[in-house]
């Protein structure tokens, strides 16, 4: 019977703790590996914020820590295999660096194989699920038998010393947990639940969590709302949370990430007329086009609604850029579908594209009823025609931003080159556009300056300064 993994942890804490010498978290250090999408980067803050608020310090490197916490994803088989290699990775440093440390597998991996994974990997020290990241400061301590520190995070010169984590412009806001689509390839409704939407309490709390980390570091510019199904908390909850972040003075942008496409999204759309820092942005995974490919997968299947949404945003918008993502291989997908997937990209402006490789996962609908009808090198073959054509079509409308001047973050400053986002690029995920200089650095990060674009080459742009905001 399948049991999540942080109950496990939770009832084994008092016996663990008693055979264990009190030690205080000021005295301890703890480094996260943060594997997977955004949405995971968020949790990941919330487990740092958890554990800085007891004390405990956060180190540079894995074979600093005293506790390495891998944040895991399993949602295909390449993350699988990328967390079970990073488990062995942590493994090795342990061995060779800091016999002492204390290793945790925490999140998506753990919640979808708890029944084997301690076994499987007894070599771990312990595993936490998906749904308690903010109490994981909390579950250390009483595992290992920890005193409390009082909250690190009020040490604002450790916090300056942490790099660019706090020293960043942007946070994700998790805003909704779990998901209530039944889509025939996905795990994610099992391992996180249903959907349940936060309430602004919720955001407000991650805001001051994120607010204690970044101490006296770069102000908050931009902040993006994450979720398994952003759309399907209503268009009226989500005006809600935009309207209450479009008051904090700080923010300039808010991003939306993770929308499904369904009707609501052509209401969703006027919400970008009605409030400006919404950036001009549209994270819509299509994940095909193919009707009859779209039926297999439990997905929408009108097509045409696809064009609509693509049409609405560029006329609320016209500076609006799309992101989009495909799986490629899916069961039964013919060269008729693979053709429509081409003719979609000529036809549409898509500027980011996430391409996917249909992976047999156990547990899903498709993996556990439907056959592969695609061996992974035609898969392969078919995303880099994909790509190719897509790289092409981006390239000739990049070009044309050559010689425009846009307002842009600072992400990052180096001694000789400046990293920028312009509103259309999500951080850690789309274009970036570099500016070299020397001297004395002109800009700090979360600084919002104009840059002229001067150049492009494949996915990223170069840049030179104009003016300051």
């Amino acid at each position: 019977m399948h049991k999540p993994a942080e109950v496990a942890l939770a009832q084994s804490a008092q016996s663990s703790a008693a055979t264990e010498a009190k030690r205080n978290a000021a005295d301890l250090s703890f480094h996260i590996e943060t594997l997977g999408c955004p949405k995971n980067r968020a949790d990941s803050r919330r487990m740092r914020a958890s554990l800085m608020r007891l004390g405990f310090r956060e180190a540079r490197e894995p074979s600093e820590a005293d506790f390495y916490l891998i944040n895991s994803c399993s949602f295909i088989r390449e993350a699988q295999e990328e967390t079970i290699q990073t488990v062995f990775d942590a493994l090795k440093v342990r061995e060779i660096k800091s016999p002492h440390m204390k290793i945790g597998l925490v999140g998506c991996f753990v919640e979808r194989f708890s029944d084997s994974v301690s076994s499987d990997i007894p070599e771990l020290d312990f595993t936490i699920g998906t749904h308690r990241y903010h109490e994981v400061g909390g579950l250390i301590t009483e595992r290992f038998g920890i005193e409390p520190a009082g909250h690190a995070a009020n040490r604002a010169e450790e916090i300056m010393s942490l790099g660019d984590d706090t020293a960043r412009p942007f946070a994700w806001l998790r805003i909704a947990q779990g998901c209530n689509r039944k889509c025939a390839f996905c795990i994610i409704p099992t391992i996180r639940g249903p959907l349940k939407p936060y309430q602004l309490e919720d955001i407000e709390r991650q805001l001051a969590e994120d607010k204690a980390l970044r101490g006296t570091n770069a102000p908050l510019r931009e902040v993006i709302l994450v979720s398994q199904d952003t759309i399907s908390q209503g268009v009226e909850e989500i005006e809600k949370i935009v309207a209450h972040l479009s008051l904090k003075h700080e923010i300039e942008w808010i991003r939306l990430q993770y929308l499904f496409p369904d009707r609501r999204i052509l209401e969703l759309l006027d919400l970008f007329e009605k409030y400006p820092k919404l950036v001009p942005y549209l994270d819509i995974p299509f994940q095909h086009v193919s009707p009859e490919v779209l039926k297999r997968m439990k997905r929408p299947s009108d097509t045409a609604l696809f064009d609509e949404i693509i049409e609405k945003a560029h006329r609320v918008r016209p500076d609006m850029e799309i992101r989009t993502s495909f799986i490629v291989g899916f069961p039964g997908e013919t060269e008729d579908d693979f053709e429509m997937l081409k003719a979609f990209i000529e036809k549409h402006r898509i500027d980011k594209l996430a391409l996917f490789r249909y992976s047999h996962e156990t547990g899903t609908s498709a993996g556990d009823t439907l056959s592969e009808t695609l061996t992974d090198e035609e898969k392969y073959a078919h995303i880099n025609e994909l790509r190719d054509l897509h790289i092409e079509k981006r390239k000739q409308y990049a070009l044309g931003l050559v010689g425009k001047t846009e307002v842009m973050v600072v992400d990052e400053v180096t001694p000789t080159e400046i990293t920028l986002r312009r509103a259309q690029d999500a951080p850690e995920s789309d274009e970036v556009v570099t500016v070299y200089y020397s001297g004395a650095a002109p800009v700090a990060v979360s600084d919002m300056v104009e840059v002229t674009i001067k150049g492009y080459s494949e996915y990223a742009f170069m840049g030179q300064l104009a003016a300051k905001k």
